[in-house]
Protein backbone atom coordinates (compact mmCIF):
# COMPACT_ATOMS: atom_id res chain seq x y z
CA UNK A 1 0.00 0.00 0.00
CA UNK A 2 1.16 3.34 -0.70
CA UNK A 3 2.14 5.76 1.90
CA UNK A 4 -0.90 8.21 0.63
CA UNK A 5 -3.17 5.25 1.36
CA UNK A 6 -1.49 4.40 4.78
CA UNK A 7 -1.97 8.11 6.03
CA UNK A 8 -5.72 7.87 4.44
CA UNK A 9 -6.58 4.48 6.27
CA UNK A 10 -4.46 6.08 9.59
CA UNK A 11 -5.59 9.46 10.30
CA UNK A 12 -9.10 10.05 7.64
CA UNK A 13 -11.24 6.56 7.78
CA UNK A 14 -11.24 6.10 11.77
CA UNK A 15 -12.86 9.54 12.49
CA UNK A 16 -15.58 9.14 10.16
CA UNK A 17 -18.42 7.08 11.22
CA UNK A 18 -19.33 3.95 9.17
CA UNK A 19 -21.79 1.00 8.81
CA UNK A 20 -22.29 -1.46 11.35
CA UNK A 21 -23.51 -4.99 9.58
CA UNK A 22 -26.54 -5.84 11.83
CA UNK A 23 -28.00 -9.40 12.11
CA UNK A 24 -30.02 -11.01 12.47
CA UNK A 25 -33.90 -10.19 12.69
CA UNK A 26 -37.26 -11.27 10.88
CA UNK A 27 -38.55 -9.15 8.86
CA UNK A 28 -39.57 -11.23 5.36
CA UNK A 29 -40.03 -14.16 3.52
CA UNK A 30 -37.43 -16.43 2.40
CA UNK A 31 -36.72 -17.16 -1.22
CA UNK A 32 -35.72 -20.26 -0.10
CA UNK A 33 -36.12 -23.56 1.52
CA UNK A 34 -37.62 -22.62 4.94
CA UNK A 35 -36.43 -23.26 8.22
CA UNK A 36 -38.15 -23.16 11.90
CA UNK A 37 -35.49 -20.46 12.45
CA UNK A 38 -35.03 -18.10 9.59
CA UNK A 39 -31.72 -15.41 10.07
CA UNK A 40 -32.25 -11.98 8.50
CA UNK A 41 -30.62 -8.79 9.08
CA UNK A 42 -31.18 -5.31 9.74
CA UNK A 43 -28.04 -4.04 7.59
CA UNK A 44 -29.87 -1.89 5.30
CA UNK A 45 -32.41 0.22 8.07
CA UNK A 46 -28.98 0.60 10.52
CA UNK A 47 -26.84 2.07 7.70
CA UNK A 48 -29.82 4.24 7.09
CA UNK A 49 -29.78 5.25 10.53
CA UNK A 50 -26.18 6.10 10.71
CA UNK A 51 -26.09 7.92 7.31
CA UNK A 52 -28.97 10.13 9.09
CA UNK A 53 -26.63 10.64 12.20
CA UNK A 54 -23.14 10.91 10.28
CA UNK A 55 -23.58 12.55 6.85
CA UNK A 56 -19.84 11.77 6.48
CA UNK A 57 -20.87 8.19 6.67
CA UNK A 58 -21.21 7.92 2.57
CA UNK A 59 -18.15 9.74 1.51
CA UNK A 60 -16.23 7.11 4.07
CA UNK A 61 -18.00 4.40 2.47
CA UNK A 62 -17.58 5.13 -1.32
CA UNK A 63 -13.66 5.87 -0.42
CA UNK A 64 -13.23 2.33 1.31
CA UNK A 65 -14.93 1.04 -2.12
CA UNK A 66 -12.68 2.88 -4.57
CA UNK A 67 -10.02 0.99 -2.36
CA UNK A 68 -11.57 -2.23 -2.35
CA UNK A 69 -11.99 -2.10 -6.47
CA UNK A 70 -8.39 -1.47 -6.81
CA UNK A 71 -6.94 -3.73 -4.42
CA UNK A 72 -4.99 -7.31 -6.28
CA UNK A 73 -4.30 -9.97 -3.34
CA UNK A 74 -0.70 -11.17 -5.00
CA UNK A 75 1.17 -12.50 -2.11
CA UNK A 76 -1.08 -14.58 -0.74
CA UNK A 77 0.84 -14.61 2.70
CA UNK A 78 -1.00 -15.86 5.86
CA UNK A 79 -2.54 -13.21 8.03
CA UNK A 80 -3.37 -14.26 11.86
CA UNK A 81 -5.90 -11.89 13.53
CA UNK A 82 -5.80 -11.64 17.27
CA UNK A 83 -9.06 -12.03 18.75
CA UNK A 84 -10.73 -11.84 21.98
CA UNK A 85 -14.11 -12.47 23.02
CA UNK A 86 -15.89 -10.98 25.71
CA UNK A 87 -18.70 -13.27 27.42
CA UNK A 88 -21.51 -10.70 28.54
CA UNK A 89 -23.71 -12.78 31.13
CA UNK A 90 -26.93 -12.06 33.01
CA UNK A 91 -27.72 -15.92 33.94
CA UNK A 92 -24.93 -19.16 34.45
CA UNK A 93 -26.05 -20.38 31.34
CA UNK A 94 -24.76 -17.63 29.24
CA UNK A 95 -21.63 -17.50 30.71
CA UNK A 96 -20.55 -20.33 28.30
CA UNK A 97 -17.46 -22.64 28.57
CA UNK A 98 -13.62 -21.98 27.28
CA UNK A 99 -14.23 -25.09 25.21
CA UNK A 100 -17.58 -24.00 23.48
CA UNK A 101 -15.19 -20.84 22.75
CA UNK A 102 -12.62 -22.92 21.66
CA UNK A 103 -15.07 -24.78 19.22
CA UNK A 104 -16.21 -22.11 18.06
CA UNK A 105 -12.30 -20.23 16.77
CA UNK A 106 -11.86 -24.01 15.31
CA UNK A 107 -14.90 -23.38 13.16
CA UNK A 108 -13.44 -19.90 11.90
CA UNK A 109 -9.90 -21.17 11.25
CA UNK A 110 -11.53 -24.30 9.52
CA UNK A 111 -14.02 -21.75 7.34
CA UNK A 112 -11.61 -19.19 6.63
CA UNK A 113 -8.86 -21.83 5.48
CA UNK A 114 -11.47 -24.11 3.44
CA UNK A 115 -10.69 -27.31 5.69
CA UNK A 116 -13.90 -27.53 6.77
CA UNK A 117 -15.03 -31.43 6.39
CA UNK A 118 -18.69 -29.82 4.24
CA UNK A 119 -16.78 -28.63 1.42
CA UNK A 120 -17.96 -31.89 0.31
CA UNK A 121 -21.29 -30.13 -0.41
CA UNK A 122 -20.34 -27.39 -2.33
CA UNK A 123 -22.18 -28.01 -5.40
CA UNK A 124 -20.20 -28.84 -8.27
CA UNK A 125 -20.09 -26.27 -10.28
CA UNK A 126 -19.14 -23.75 -7.51
CA UNK A 127 -16.21 -26.29 -6.08
CA UNK A 128 -13.84 -24.36 -8.31
CA UNK A 129 -14.72 -20.96 -6.75
CA UNK A 130 -13.82 -21.87 -2.94
CA UNK A 131 -11.05 -20.04 -1.15
CA UNK A 132 -8.63 -20.62 1.24
CA UNK A 133 -8.68 -16.47 2.17
CA UNK A 134 -5.09 -17.20 4.19
CA UNK A 135 -7.10 -15.41 7.02
CA UNK A 136 -7.05 -17.40 10.68
CA UNK A 137 -7.42 -16.55 14.08
CA UNK A 138 -5.97 -16.55 17.17
CA UNK A 139 -7.18 -16.30 20.68
CA UNK A 140 -5.43 -12.94 21.62
CA UNK A 141 -2.35 -13.84 24.00
CA UNK A 142 -1.93 -10.28 25.83
CA UNK A 143 -3.96 -7.39 26.91
CA UNK A 144 -3.43 -4.02 25.20
CA UNK A 145 -1.47 -3.10 28.51
CA UNK A 146 0.53 -6.40 27.40
CA UNK A 147 -0.87 -8.57 30.24
CA UNK A 148 -0.82 -12.79 30.04
CA UNK A 149 -4.46 -13.52 28.96
CA UNK A 150 -6.27 -16.28 27.86
CA UNK A 151 -8.08 -14.43 24.83
CA UNK A 152 -11.28 -14.21 26.93
CA UNK A 153 -13.14 -11.62 29.19
CA UNK A 154 -16.18 -12.55 31.37
CA UNK A 155 -18.59 -9.63 33.00
CA UNK A 156 -21.63 -10.27 34.69
CA UNK A 157 -24.11 -7.80 34.02
CA UNK A 158 -27.42 -6.71 34.73
CA UNK A 159 -29.26 -6.60 31.34
CA UNK A 160 -31.18 -8.94 30.94
CA UNK A 161 -31.07 -9.03 27.11
CA UNK A 162 -29.79 -6.72 23.84
CA UNK A 163 -31.72 -5.11 21.32
CA UNK A 164 -30.70 -5.85 17.54
CA UNK A 165 -28.72 -2.49 17.02
CA UNK A 166 -28.05 -2.14 20.98
CA UNK A 167 -24.77 -0.93 21.39
CA UNK A 168 -24.52 -0.89 25.52
CA UNK A 169 -22.37 -4.15 25.34
CA UNK A 170 -19.32 -2.07 24.44
CA UNK A 171 -19.47 0.22 27.53
CA UNK A 172 -18.51 -0.95 31.22
CA UNK A 173 -20.47 1.98 32.68
CA UNK A 174 -23.36 0.56 31.01
CA UNK A 175 -22.97 -2.84 32.13
CA UNK A 176 -20.81 -3.89 28.98
CA UNK A 177 -17.10 -4.33 28.84
CA UNK A 178 -14.83 -1.34 26.90
CA UNK A 179 -14.11 -2.52 23.59
CA UNK A 180 -9.70 -3.25 22.99
CA UNK A 181 -8.10 -1.68 20.93
CA UNK A 182 -9.70 -2.60 17.28
CA UNK A 183 -6.47 -1.65 15.76
CA UNK A 184 -4.76 -4.31 17.53
CA UNK A 185 -7.96 -7.28 18.14
CA UNK A 186 -10.94 -8.37 16.61
CA UNK A 187 -13.46 -8.25 19.60
CA UNK A 188 -16.14 -10.02 19.42
CA UNK A 189 -18.92 -9.68 22.37
CA UNK A 190 -20.88 -13.11 23.27
CA UNK A 191 -24.25 -11.60 24.96
CA UNK A 192 -28.53 -12.47 25.38
CA UNK A 193 -30.48 -11.15 22.41
CA UNK A 194 -34.29 -9.74 23.12
CA UNK A 195 -36.48 -12.39 20.38
CA UNK A 196 -34.62 -13.68 17.58
CA UNK A 197 -31.35 -12.15 17.07
CA UNK A 198 -28.76 -13.82 16.07
CA UNK A 199 -26.06 -11.38 15.76
CA UNK A 200 -24.26 -8.36 14.08
CA UNK A 201 -20.87 -7.13 13.17
CA UNK A 202 -19.70 -3.17 12.40
CA UNK A 203 -18.12 -3.17 8.72
CA UNK A 204 -14.62 -1.22 8.22
CA UNK A 205 -14.27 2.23 8.90
CA UNK A 206 -16.86 2.74 11.89
CA UNK A 207 -16.48 4.58 15.28
CA UNK A 208 -13.79 2.39 17.30
CA UNK A 209 -15.48 2.03 20.73
CA UNK A 210 -18.13 0.14 18.73
CA UNK A 211 -16.00 -1.75 16.17
CA UNK A 212 -16.26 -5.58 16.80
CA UNK A 213 -19.23 -8.35 16.46
CA UNK A 214 -22.03 -9.23 18.88
CA UNK A 215 -23.53 -13.30 18.77
CA UNK A 216 -26.30 -14.53 20.39
CA UNK A 217 -24.88 -17.07 23.30
CA UNK A 218 -27.29 -19.32 21.88
CA UNK A 219 -25.66 -19.33 18.20
CA UNK A 220 -21.66 -19.54 19.52
CA UNK A 221 -19.61 -22.58 18.52
CA UNK A 222 -20.81 -26.21 18.34
CA UNK A 223 -21.31 -27.31 21.51
CA UNK A 224 -22.98 -26.32 25.36
CA UNK A 225 -25.38 -23.98 24.41
CA UNK A 226 -25.23 -23.58 20.16
CA UNK A 227 -29.08 -24.40 19.42
CA UNK A 228 -30.01 -25.97 16.13
CA UNK A 229 -30.36 -24.87 13.50
CA UNK A 230 -27.05 -22.47 14.07
CA UNK A 231 -24.76 -25.07 16.06
CA UNK A 232 -22.48 -25.07 13.51
CA UNK A 233 -20.44 -22.00 14.26
CA UNK A 234 -21.83 -20.46 11.01
CA UNK A 235 -23.35 -17.14 12.76
CA UNK A 236 -19.49 -16.09 13.65
CA UNK A 237 -18.29 -17.00 10.38
CA UNK A 238 -20.96 -14.84 8.95
CA UNK A 239 -20.69 -11.91 10.81
CA UNK A 240 -16.63 -12.32 10.56
CA UNK A 241 -17.30 -11.82 6.66
CA UNK A 242 -18.82 -8.44 7.53
CA UNK A 243 -15.99 -7.16 9.53
CA UNK A 244 -13.99 -8.01 6.87
CA UNK A 245 -16.19 -5.68 4.79
CA UNK A 246 -18.22 -8.54 2.63
CA UNK A 247 -21.70 -7.73 1.58
CA UNK A 248 -24.47 -10.08 1.92
CA UNK A 249 -24.73 -12.38 -1.34
CA UNK A 250 -28.16 -10.85 -2.69
CA UNK A 251 -26.65 -7.18 -1.97
CA UNK A 252 -29.46 -6.25 0.53
CA UNK A 253 -32.76 -5.63 -2.38
CA UNK A 254 -35.19 -8.09 -3.31
CA UNK A 255 -34.25 -7.84 -6.74
CA UNK A 256 -31.32 -7.54 -9.47
CA UNK A 257 -30.36 -3.98 -9.50
CA UNK A 258 -27.88 -4.50 -6.94
CA UNK A 259 -24.74 -6.89 -6.21
CA UNK A 260 -22.58 -7.80 -3.16
CA UNK A 261 -19.48 -6.52 -5.21
CA UNK A 262 -18.05 -9.42 -5.52
CA UNK A 263 -17.54 -10.36 -9.30
CA UNK A 264 -17.71 -14.70 -8.84
CA UNK A 265 -21.08 -14.57 -7.09
CA UNK A 266 -24.21 -15.39 -8.99
CA UNK A 267 -26.93 -12.27 -8.68
CA UNK A 268 -29.59 -13.20 -6.14
CA UNK A 269 -33.33 -11.71 -5.61
CA UNK A 270 -32.88 -12.18 -1.81
CA UNK A 271 -32.01 -14.07 1.16
CA UNK A 272 -32.42 -17.87 1.27
CA UNK A 273 -33.35 -20.02 4.43
CA UNK A 274 -33.14 -23.64 5.15
CA UNK A 275 -31.31 -26.33 3.12
CA UNK A 276 -32.61 -25.96 -0.45
CA UNK A 277 -31.40 -28.13 -2.84
CA UNK A 278 -28.94 -27.65 -5.74
CA UNK A 279 -29.62 -26.30 -8.00
CA UNK A 280 -31.99 -23.60 -6.59
CA UNK A 281 -32.96 -20.46 -9.58
CA UNK A 282 -34.63 -17.23 -9.00
CA UNK A 283 -35.81 -14.32 -11.09
CA UNK A 284 -31.78 -12.74 -11.00
CA UNK A 285 -30.40 -16.67 -11.96
CA UNK A 286 -33.23 -18.01 -13.46
CA UNK A 287 -30.77 -20.95 -14.97
CA UNK A 288 -28.56 -23.52 -13.34
CA UNK A 289 -26.27 -23.84 -11.28
CA UNK A 290 -28.62 -21.07 -10.35
CA UNK A 291 -27.72 -18.90 -7.04
CA UNK A 292 -25.39 -19.62 -4.63
CA UNK A 293 -26.87 -20.43 -1.70
CA UNK A 294 -24.28 -22.51 0.22
CA UNK A 295 -22.41 -19.31 0.70
CA UNK A 296 -21.47 -18.28 3.97
CA UNK A 297 -23.02 -14.55 3.30
CA UNK A 298 -26.74 -16.27 2.67
CA UNK A 299 -29.25 -16.98 5.48
CA UNK A 300 -29.14 -21.01 5.54
CA UNK A 301 -28.78 -23.52 7.86
CA UNK A 302 -25.42 -23.70 9.24
CA UNK A 303 -25.13 -27.32 8.33
CA UNK A 304 -25.56 -25.68 4.58
CA UNK A 305 -23.41 -23.36 4.55
CA UNK A 306 -19.68 -23.97 3.31
CA UNK A 307 -18.13 -21.72 1.30
CA UNK A 308 -16.45 -18.10 0.97
CA UNK A 309 -15.12 -17.55 -2.98
CA UNK A 310 -12.01 -16.33 -4.34
CA UNK A 311 -13.77 -12.79 -5.06
CA UNK A 312 -14.63 -12.63 -1.39
CA UNK A 313 -11.59 -13.25 -0.15
CA UNK A 314 -9.70 -10.89 -2.49
CA UNK A 315 -12.37 -8.35 -0.80
CA UNK A 316 -11.73 -9.33 2.36
CA UNK A 317 -8.10 -9.22 2.39
CA UNK A 318 -8.48 -5.96 0.90
CA UNK A 319 -9.64 -4.63 4.45
CA UNK A 320 -6.79 -6.22 5.85
CA UNK A 321 -4.43 -4.36 3.79
CA UNK A 322 -6.60 -1.26 3.75
CA UNK A 323 -8.68 -0.11 6.69
CA UNK A 324 -7.32 -2.84 9.00
CA UNK A 325 -4.58 -2.76 8.07
CA UNK A 326 -3.19 -1.90 11.25
CA UNK A 327 -3.83 -5.68 12.40
CA UNK A 328 -0.73 -6.69 10.33
CA UNK A 329 1.51 -5.52 12.74
CA UNK A 330 -0.22 -6.50 16.16
CA UNK A 331 1.48 -8.55 18.26
CA UNK A 332 -1.15 -9.78 20.20
CA UNK A 333 -1.21 -13.12 18.59
CA UNK A 334 2.55 -13.43 20.40
CA UNK A 335 2.71 -14.80 24.42
CA UNK A 336 4.30 -12.17 26.71
CA UNK A 337 7.65 -13.45 27.24
CA UNK A 338 8.03 -15.19 23.18
CA UNK A 339 10.27 -13.67 20.80
CA UNK A 340 8.69 -11.06 18.81
CA UNK A 341 8.00 -12.14 15.50
CA UNK A 342 10.24 -11.30 13.25
CA UNK A 343 9.67 -9.44 10.33
CA UNK A 344 12.20 -9.38 7.96
CA UNK A 345 14.61 -12.44 7.21
CA UNK A 346 18.14 -11.98 8.22
CA UNK A 347 20.89 -11.99 5.35
CA UNK A 348 22.99 -15.14 6.47
CA UNK A 349 19.81 -17.28 5.44
CA UNK A 350 16.99 -17.24 3.70
CA UNK A 351 13.35 -18.54 5.42
CA UNK A 352 10.47 -19.40 3.42
CA UNK A 353 6.70 -19.31 4.46
CA UNK A 354 6.07 -22.93 5.34
CA UNK A 355 3.68 -24.77 3.25
CA UNK A 356 1.05 -25.66 3.92
CA UNK A 357 -0.05 -23.15 6.28
CA UNK A 358 -2.70 -23.67 7.52
CA UNK A 359 -1.99 -27.46 7.79
CA UNK A 360 -3.31 -30.96 8.75
CA UNK A 361 -1.23 -32.39 9.94
CA UNK A 362 2.09 -32.04 8.53
CA UNK A 363 3.51 -28.93 7.18
CA UNK A 364 7.54 -28.28 5.72
CA UNK A 365 9.86 -25.44 6.47
CA UNK A 366 12.21 -24.59 3.82
CA UNK A 367 15.62 -22.44 4.16
CA UNK A 368 18.87 -21.76 2.82
CA UNK A 369 22.14 -20.63 4.25
CA UNK A 370 25.04 -19.41 2.59
CA UNK A 371 27.72 -20.45 4.43
CA UNK A 372 28.59 -23.10 7.29
CA UNK A 373 26.83 -22.48 10.34
CA UNK A 374 25.46 -24.10 13.34
CA UNK A 375 21.61 -23.93 12.84
CA UNK A 376 18.88 -24.26 14.97
CA UNK A 377 14.86 -24.73 14.32
CA UNK A 378 12.63 -25.53 17.10
CA UNK A 379 8.61 -25.58 17.39
CA UNK A 380 6.95 -23.87 20.34
CA UNK A 381 3.10 -23.79 21.33
CA UNK A 382 1.19 -20.95 22.20
CA UNK A 383 2.52 -20.92 26.23
CA UNK A 384 5.96 -20.98 24.76
CA UNK A 385 6.79 -24.47 25.89
CA UNK A 386 9.22 -26.34 23.33
CA UNK A 387 6.95 -29.14 21.21
CA UNK A 388 9.79 -30.41 18.59
CA UNK A 389 13.61 -29.62 17.83
CA UNK A 390 13.57 -30.35 13.91
CA UNK A 391 17.23 -29.08 13.27
CA UNK A 392 19.78 -28.24 16.24
CA UNK A 393 22.99 -29.46 13.71
CA UNK A 394 26.37 -27.29 11.77
CA UNK A 395 24.85 -27.61 8.08
CA UNK A 396 27.04 -26.41 5.00
CA UNK A 397 25.90 -23.55 2.62
CA UNK A 398 22.64 -25.33 0.78
CA UNK A 399 19.19 -25.27 0.83
CA UNK A 400 17.31 -27.57 3.22
CA UNK A 401 13.79 -28.89 3.96
CA UNK A 402 12.84 -29.42 7.70
CA UNK A 403 9.10 -31.31 8.25
CA UNK A 404 6.69 -31.72 10.85
CA UNK A 405 4.24 -33.91 11.55
CA UNK A 406 1.64 -32.58 14.25
CA UNK A 407 -0.35 -35.53 14.29
CA UNK A 408 -1.35 -35.75 18.28
CA UNK A 409 -1.05 -32.04 18.49
CA UNK A 410 -4.22 -29.56 19.99
CA UNK A 411 -5.35 -27.24 16.99
CA UNK A 412 -4.24 -23.95 17.39
CA UNK A 413 -1.37 -21.61 16.91
CA UNK A 414 2.48 -22.22 16.83
CA UNK A 415 5.48 -20.68 16.39
CA UNK A 416 8.71 -21.92 14.90
CA UNK A 417 12.42 -20.37 14.90
CA UNK A 418 15.18 -20.59 13.10
CA UNK A 419 18.84 -19.67 14.27
CA UNK A 420 21.85 -19.57 12.67
CA UNK A 421 25.18 -17.24 13.55
CA UNK A 422 23.16 -15.86 16.63
CA UNK A 423 20.20 -14.48 14.34
CA UNK A 424 17.05 -15.68 15.58
CA UNK A 425 14.11 -15.37 13.26
CA UNK A 426 10.29 -16.40 14.29
CA UNK A 427 7.19 -17.01 12.41
CA UNK A 428 3.70 -18.43 13.51
CA UNK A 429 1.80 -21.02 11.68
CA UNK A 430 -1.97 -22.60 12.18
CA UNK A 431 -2.90 -26.55 12.88
CA UNK A 432 -6.31 -26.95 12.04
CA UNK A 433 -8.22 -29.82 11.91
Amino acid sequence: MTIFLRLIFSFIIPVIIFVSSVAIGNDKPSTGAESNQVSKCATVEFNKRQMERYPEFRTNKNAIERFTRGFENTDNLLVTIPVVFHIIWNTPEQNISEAQIQSQLDVMNKDFARLNADTVNTPAPFKPLGANTQIQFCLAQRTPDNQPTNGITRTQTNVVSYARTDTNMYYTSLGGIDIWDRDRYMNCYVVNFTGDILGFAQQPGGPPQQDGMVIGYKYFGTIGTATPPQDKGRTVTHEAGHWFNLDHIWGDEPACAQDDNVGDTPLQAGENGGCPNFPLTDACTPNAPGVMFSNYMDYVDDACMNIFTLGQSTRMNAAINGPRASLLTSNSCVPVGIIPISTEVPENFVLDQNYPNPFNPSTNITFSIPKSSFVTLKVVDISGKEVAVLVNQTLQSGSYKADWNAAGFATGLYFYTIEADGIKHTKKMILAK
